[in-house]
């Protein structure tokens, strides 16, 4: 079970990450416009820093797991954890310095699915192990992954097929503000895009904790 803590965290999180998508939302169909703080496909935005954190926080939580390795009574191989600090490390920088736009040539989303189909591959006596003995914990990671994959991903292979069944002169009027339509899909599908790559994040985040803390203190239940 997860500690009453933890539970006040995400759910504060996920309240916080909520209200921020509905905020740009809003102003969005307000203003036609949104404040730079408020952009979730900024740069470092308010939206773009937390999920810099996010990820921050979940390599740190797995680097822990190396350095105090010797405390754990049953520790994973140390593959697995320097595979997700490697990756959600590398992650939060490009979050903040938007590095995946200076390499065009390559195909950066492809390479995030090599990785992470590679590290269940690679990993998986620990994965195996850890579904035995931890599976709620597990269960918390992979929705958190789906989450994010379903957001990240998803939002980006029907982008192309919102825009092409939109006309580019078309419009709607809500509440007497008349919008673009093709101006709005596009801001929807970046909420919906950012939003769930955030949302995966936090929930591997708190999964992540959850085994930290189980590990590196059995008398936490």
């Amino acid at each position: 079970m997860m500690p009453k803590q933890l539970k006040v965290g995400l759910w504060s999180l996920i309240g916080l990450e909520i209200g921020l998508a509905l905020a740009y939302l809003i102003t969005i169909w307000w203003q036609q416009s949104v404040p730079a703080w408020l952009d979730w496909n900024g740069l470092r935005s308010v939206p773009s820093l937390m999920q810099a954190a996010t990820l921050f926080a979940i390599g740190i939580l797995a680097l822990l797991l190396l350095i105090f390795r010797q405390r754990i009574q049953r520790p994973v191989s140390r593959l697995l954890p320097l595979a997700l600090a490697s990756l959600c490390l590398y992650g939060g920088i490009d979050e903040l310095t938007k590095l995946h736009l200076y390499l065009n040539q390559y195909n950066w989303k492809g390479i995030y699915i090599t990785i992470l189909i590679a590290i269940p591959l690679i990993c998986w006596r620990d994965l195996a192990r850890l579904w035995r003995e931890h599976r709620s914990i597990v269960l918390w990671v992979f929705w958190g992954l789906g989450i994010f994959l379903l957001g990240g991903f998803g939002a980006e292979l029907i982008k192309e097929h919102l825009y092409a069944g939109v006309s580019p002169e078309a419009t709607f009027t809500l509440a007497e503000q008349t919008i673009n339509l093709l101006f709005w899909v596009e801001h929807l599908r970046v909420t919906v895009e950012e939003f769930g790559e955030l949302l995966g994040e936090t929930i591997i985040l708190f999964g992540v904790a959850q085994f930290v803390l189980k590990s590196l203190s059995p008398q936490v239940t």
